[in-house]
């Protein structure tokens, strides 16, 4: 994209692409730079706009055909457009010099600038050419509406599902033993309360049991995420100024959640980071006095309740008596020209999302009692200190998340931020029963009662969805699912073997692929090996694919032979999959636990020798994966292959500080080629970009994204930033100091 110098209403602009990677957008006013970033957006990324908008009014279907129909159908029983339209309308009525009406400026300045380059726009994206359409305007309740689909970053509910069921396969021992949270500090924390004597409290057992029973009426009985933010201080860097590593870790798609953006204005906005297209702003970044990067917290803040329903009389038995039910009719358009008639159930504790039976499954979610909230992140971008950062966090409510924080004046931190219930007790992963009252949400978690941590001793901080006592112990209760401390533990390992850091090191850290776990859990289990040649010498480096898959495939065999005297096999596959710290809860089974699970301690060793055995002869046939970045275009299958970028897996797994994962364990999803050797599935998930700032005087940042500004659908046009992405590969620039 060639320089563009633009007037609007708000002033004059000029939106250029600085690299490949960053978009450049720099006018006279804050309006202004809106106005362009809305323009720059639309001309490099139209498809993605208007993606994430079907998305989450569920049209898809329109342009793609009956595939899509059961996506349109879960969104519009979730509702998006009617809370995007309250949202919008509050901004809209708020006082003039409210954060409430300014960010309304700011969204109305953004959609005028996609408009305008709608407008201008005379050969339209080839995803649009190839489905033959040409997107809509933009309205101001678009850029609402894709502020409510972030509430589901999370889906907390789906893990709810699994936990119902799951829990009540299992004896209270078990569940505790294959749930368990462990700690940084080395602890072990109970999935759900426990009384004096260390056994569930009675109303646990009965939402087990109640939790079932929903399950049963609804025909539903049969059987993640996680990102890296770290800051040290000037005590631990050679300039004596603080540095701030982030990188977010989600889907790989092509193109990218994010497209960064610098951000200049001659009023002050001066910022630099990652801007989810949809919404004006910069969401992790760095301006010229602070940085911050963002990880999800695991946080429980949806629930599913059911409860008995009557359709013809629009009515559901709740804590508070028989409650009116909304009815509402839609009509999805189909490709073919034909709809399709849906009627959706809603009353204002939630959204009905599945009926059987006459009982109903509920989705409650915080937007629900208030849709509005800061989705622009505006006063982030301008904040300065300490306490003008935590404020500018106040109002942000769609997906809890941990901030990490940096500044000039030598602060670091964390912050939790979000809208998160409160609740009778800690049951929100579990299906509830909607007619009991303590199950009832009791308002939200007040903002300067959540979780914070501001410049301890140790001089750092760091997050990796990881649950640490220091911080969330004493506090109220935000989850029962946490990921497994080894991200943060070999961060902190690393940050501890220097006091003169700079951004060289961080880069370091932060493309580390090392397995913390394989390092702490082969000593014990390779004492029932001794014959092993490629795990005794292995350091835990997956970039060694020999030894990381052998041991990857092997922990996967231990799991599934362990777990299959109580769990069926999609019991076992789920729960390897939705629980982020398996592998730390299975050793612990191993060392400590194994008479819990029906085995002796001869069938361990029996079952450890014959898994390494399995997994050794599995491991030599493995073809070497890919690494994926998907596009949401997946038919034909020779048009989803050429919108692909790939290359071949070099390291990382699920616990590593550089994450990738794969979204099936290796039993379930691989399977025989003709020459018996084994394929499986490409690894799709991981960071989204990496960003690493400098506090000192000369504001340097260093970032890297792995698909182009440019959305550039074809996998040949995608190679040289996958090159850069592969091999670490960071493009260094600096704030201005305007």
């Amino acid at each position: 994209m060639k320089p563009q110098h633009l007037t609007c209403p708000w002033g004059t602009v000029v939106v250029a692409l600085e690299s490949n990677q960053l978009l450049s957008i720099k006018a006279d006013t804050d309006c202004a730079v809106f106005f362009g970033q809305g323009y720059g957006t639309a001309k490099l990324r139209l498809w993605q706009l208007d993606l994430s908008r079907r998305v989450a009014s569920g049209r898809l279907s329109e342009i793609m055909g009956n595939e899509a129909l059961r996506t349109d159908i879960f969104q519009r029983r979730l509702g998006l457009p009617e809370l995007a339209k309250r949202a919008a309308n509050q901004d809209k009525l708020a006082v003039s010099d409210s954060w409430q009406a300014q960010q309304y400026l700011h969204i109305q300045a953004y959609i005028a600038g996609i408009n305008h380059a709608l407008k201008q726009m005379k050969i339209l994206p080839i995803e649009c050419l190839l489905l033959r359409y040409r997107p809509e305007e933009f309205t101001v309740e678009d850029s609402y509406l894709l502020g409510q689909l972030k509430y589901f970053i999370n889906s907390a509910w789906q893990y709810e599902l699994f936990h119902t069921r799951l829990a009540n396969k299992l004896s209270a021992t078990q569940h505790r033993q294959l749930l368990t949270t462990f700690s940084l500090e080395g602890e072990q924390i109970a999935p759900l309360p426990l009384d004096e004597q260390g056994n569930y409290h009675q109303e646990v057992l009965q939402a087990l049991k109640d939790g079932l029973k929903g399950l049963q009426y609804l025909g539903l009985s049969s059987p993640d995420t996680g990102s890296n933010v770290f800051a040290v201080n000037g005590t631990l860097t050679a300039s004596g100024k603080p540095l701030l590593a982030s990188d977010p870790h989600m889907g790989q798609v092509n193109p990218n959640f994010n497209l960064l953006c610098r951000l200049e204005s001659q009023e002050g906005l001066n910022v630099l980071g990652s801007h989810f297209p949809g919404a004006p702003g910069v969401i992790v970044g760095r301006n010229t006095q602070a940085a911050w990067g963002m990880v999800g917290i695991m946080a429980d803040n949806q629930d599913l309740f059911w409860g008995k329903m009557d359709v013809d009389k629009r009515q559901v038995e709740t804590a508070a008596g028989t409650l009116p039910l909304t009815q509402r009719v839609h009509e999805i358009k189909l490709k073919s020209g034909k709809s399709h008639t849906l009627t959706t159930y809603d009353f204002a504790q939630g959204q009905l999302v599945s009926e059987k039976n006459g009982y109903g499954m509920f989705l409650r979610w915080p937007a629900l009692d208030d849709p509005s909230g800061d989705i622009t992140f505006y006063s982030l971008a301008k904040c300065h200190d300490w306490n003008s950062f935590r404020d500018s966090l106040r109002y942000v409510r769609n997906s809890p998340m941990m901030v990490g924080y940096a500044d000039v004046h030598g602060d670091i931190g964390l912050q939790t931020m979000g809208y998160i219930p409160q609740r009778h007790q800690q049951l929100g992963s579990l299906l509830l029963k909607l007619s009991e009252p303590q199950h009832q949400w009791l308002g939200y978690v007040p903002f300067d009662e959540l979780p914070f941590e501001h410049n301890p001793e140790c001089g750092y901080v760091i997050y990796a969805n990881q649950y640490q006592q220091s911080l969330f112990d004493n506090k109220v209760p935000l989850s029962n699912r946490w990921h497994s401390p080894s991200r943060a533990l070999r961060i902190e390992t690393l940050l501890k073997q220097s006091d003169q850091h700079t951004l060289s090191s961080l880069k370091v850290i932060q493309d580390d692929k090392t397995d913390y776990f394989a390092q702490k859990a082969l000593p014990y289990l390779l004492a029932y090996v001794p014959e092993d040649i490629y795990l005794s010498t292995w350091d835990g480096n997956t970039e060694n694919i020999t030894a990381s898959r052998l041991f990857e495939v092997w922990f996967q065999y231990i799991t599934d032979y362990l777990l299959k005297k109580t769990l069926r096999r999609g019991a076992r596959t789920l729960y390897t999959d939705f629980w982020p710290s398996y592998r730390w809860n299975v050793l612990a089974i191993l060392q400590h636990h194994s008479e819990d699970w029906q085995y002796n301690s001869n069938d361990i060793e029996m079952l450890l020798r014959e898994t390494y055995a399995r997994a050794l002869m599995a491991s030599q046939k493995m073809v070497l994966p890919q690494v994926e970045f998907q596009h949401s275009i997946k038919k034909p299958l020779w048009l989803n292959k050429l919108l692909t970028g790939h290359y071949a897996y070099h390291g990382g797994n699920r616990e590593t500080i550089h994450a990738t994962r794969q979204n099936a364990d290796f039993l379930t999803q691989s399977h025989a080629g003709e020459n018996k050797s084994i394929k499986t599935k490409p690894y799709t998930f991981g960071p989204g970009f990496k960003l690493l700032s400098d506090l000192d005087n000369q504001k340097a940042c260093w970032y890297l994204i792995n698909t182009p500004a440019k959305g550039s659908p074809f996998s040949w046009q995608l190679k040289s930033v996958l090159n850069a992405w592969r091999n670490g590969i960071r493009i260094e620039t600096q704030l201005s100091n305007n």
